[in-house]
C-alpha cells in the first residue's frame, strides 16, 4: 500500500485520543518511525511518556521551512510538545477531535505555537 493510499484510507476516520496515542498514526504512515508504547490516558501522562520516548530515539531535527513529505511533525504550545502528525504536501495529517484530518501548515500554525520537524 502506498503512502497516498494510506492517507486516503484514514482521512475522516474517527479518532479517540483517550484510547490511542497520536503517535500510532505516525507509525502507521511511516513504518520506520520509532515505536512509542502506551496509550494516551490523559494529557499529563501522555506528554511525559511522549517526551521520554522521543528522547530515546535518534531522529534528525528539521526546520519548518525544510519539511518534506513523510517528515514527522511534533506540535505543542508554550514549549510543551504533546501532539504528532506527518507532513505531506504543505500540510499535516494528524488526529483531531474531528477524526484524522489533513490541515495546511498555515492552519496548524493557528492551532499550535511550537512546530518541530523530525526525520527518520
Amino acid at each position: 500500500m502506498s503512502f497516498e493510499d494510506k492517507i486516503n484510507g484514514i482521512i475522516g476516520l474517527p479518532y479517540d485520543k483517550f484510547k490511542a496515542h497520536c503517535w500510532h498514526l505516525v507509525e502507521f504512515l511511516i513504518p520506520d518511525a520509532p515505536h512509542i508504547e502506551g496509550e494516551a490516558i490523559n494529557l499529563v501522562s501522555s506528554v511525559k511518556q511522549f517526551n521520554k520516548e522521543l528522547e530515546c530515539h535518534n531522529l534528525n531535527d528539521i526546520k519548518e521551512q525544510d519539511l518534506q513529505d513523510k517528515d514527522i511533525v511534533i506540535l505543542g504550545k508554550n514549549n510543551i510538545m504533546f501532539h504528532a502528525g506527518v507532513y505531506y504536501d504543505g500540510g499535516v495529517i494528524h488526529a483531531s477531535e474531528m477524526g484524522v484530518v489533513y490541515q495546511p501548515i498555515s492552519t496548524i500554525k493557528l492551532l499550535y505555537t511550537n512546530i518541530q520537524g523530525l526525520r527518520v
